[in-house]
């Protein structure tokens, strides 16, 4: 019995990270990862550090 619920729990795991790997590679998420790659040199942004000085 044991061993039973530690496989469906196993299994449960294992479709929630692959759904979840799914869903941030997806290609709805382009866009988003373009933006977040960019953000780094992208000057319409303050610098918070540079406002303290």
């Amino acid at each position: 019995m044991s061993g039973t619920i530690h496989g469906i729990w196993t299994l449960i795991l294992m479709i929630t990270i692959l759904g979840v790997f799914a869903w941030a590679w997806s290609s709805k998420r382009e866009v988003a990862f373009k933006e977040a790659a960019n953000l780094a040199l992208d000057d319409s942004y303050s610098n918070p550090e540079k406002e303290e000085s």
